[in-house]
């Protein structure tokens, strides 16, 4: 943009998730982005197509001009909705400096447009890229990384702990009595306990671990560059934090969900991944055994 509309300077807009507010994605020619605005605060998102700002005409300035530090003062500016395949994904913000001709903004406001179409067309390839590479790795019903992106990722960590000489750990659990859960309250109910869990999980692995919904009740969790004493502090956390959680199903409260961890920690309990695997899965049948809602690492006891 720097190239293509010299001597401006502008800022990039994207809409959030939620898409209740437009997040500041870049920026360029010495403008600064905000990091959220409304979309009610721009004319342009609000009448659905591009909007120039002229000072020496009868127009107004968007809100969100009116509230930047450097730009309150504009006399020439445009805002250009980012629209791809029918849907508005973002804002184009374009300003000139104060004395630009009237007909180089003008020019300048047509070729913005053009740009627009332009951008549009890239972010729409890349949220589309995302979407997929999302619903490849996710499970779709707790927004868990799903089994096959977690052997991925456990291979690769064994890789690189193989090599730097560090160790790693494998979680595996699953909700006790999870099919007397379903077959007492139905399965919308035990859909709510799995989604509970994710959200759960979600909370407490945000440091470089990889939850994970290996299928039906079954989880695991990869916990990078630790040893099986930071390890069993994890799942003991995991496990109060899952009996703590309080699941409303409709206008009742369904009963408490407890779970059952197997610990198991690379190179102690297996030097591949499948046999960390394994290990893990025996120290949840050990957890079984010993009466449920516990925490068992390989070969140890209570």
């Amino acid at each position: 943009m720097t190239s293509m509309l010299p001597e401006t300077q502008g800022e990039l807009y994207i809409y959030s998730n939620s898409r209740d507010v437009l997040d500041g994605a870049c920026a360029w020619g010495g403008g600064q982005a905000h990091d959220h605005i409304a979309p009610d605060s721009c004319w342009a998102l609000r009448r659905g197509r591009g909007y120039r700002f002229d000072a020496r005409g009868i127009s107004f300035r968007c809100g969100h001009v009116n509230d930047h530090p450097t730009t309150a003062d504009v006399e020439d500016a445009m805002c250009i909705p980012i629209v791809a395949h029918g849907d508005t994904v973002g804002l184009l913000h374009v300003t000139y400096p104060p004395g630009t001709d009237a007909q180089v903004a003008k020019d300048g406001y047509d070729f913005a447009l053009q740009c627009g179409e332009h951008i549009s067309l890239a972010i729409a390839n890349v949220k589309l890229r995302d979407e997929l590479h999302d619903q490849s790795t996710r499970d779709p019903l707790t927004r868990l990384y799903n089994r096959r992106y977690f052997l991925e990722a456990m291979r690769a960590e064994h890789a690189t702990a193989a090599r730097k000489d560090q160790r790693f750990a494998v979680l595996s659990f699953d909700a006790d009595k999870f099919k007397a859960f379903n077959d007492n309250h139905g399965h919308d109910a035990g859909d709510m306990v799995l989604r509970a869990i994710g959200d759960r999980m979600h909370e407490l692995f945000q440091h470089g671990e990889t939850p994970c919904r290996f299928g039906g009740e079954e989880f695991s969790v990869l916990l990078p560059c630790v040893d099986a004493d930071i390890a069993m502090g994890v799942a003991e956390v995991l496990r109060a934090g899952i009996e703590d959680t309080r699941i409303r199903y409709g206008a009742e409260e369904l009963p408490r969900v407890t779970i059952s961890i197997g610990v198991a920690v690379y190179p102690d309990h297996g030097n591949l991944p499948q046999d960390l695997l394994n290990a893990a899965d025996r120290a949840l049948y050990d957890a079984k055994a010993a009466g449920r809602n516990c925490v068992r690492l390989v070969g140890r006891g209570a």
